[in-house]
């Protein structure tokens, strides 16, 4: 149920097609934060309480450093985010992938938070 309500709330947001500017971890992965452009504002995606982190990508993206690419030469873009609710080991988590070709991001974690970058 509370998976609904944050889907609810991402597509709200109108992401699609959005440039992706940002994805780190934090405290030995227990932190995941990815921040996306909006038309006007940048929106922050935090994970906490992360159990699962699974980035995939193709090799050939990372010949070259990515730290080196300007802003406008990003291409990951997000295409779609699909948000669930899970029970792992009895704990109930929330289970997000982010679909961002040529990148594809999941996450399990306790927490999602959406908030705007000024």
């Amino acid at each position: 149920m509370k998976a609904k309500q944050i889907q609810g709330q991402l597509e709200k947001l109108h992401y699609w097609d959005a440039r992706v500017l940002s994805l780190d971890a934090q405290y030995f992965g227990d932190e995941v934060t990815i921040v996306f452009e909006d038309s006007d504002k940048n929106i922050k995606l935090s994970f906490t309480g992360c159990s699962k982190i699974m980035v995939i990508t193709n090799p050939e993206d990372r010949r070259n450093p990515i730290r080196e690419l300007t802003i406008s030469q990003i291409p990951y873009f997000i295409q779609d985010i699909e948000v669930e609710d899970i029970l792992v080991n009895g704990y109930e988590l929330f289970s997000c992938k982010i679909l961002m070709p040529p990148m594809n991001i999941k996450v399990n974690c306790n927490l999602i938070n959406i908030g705007e970058i000024e």
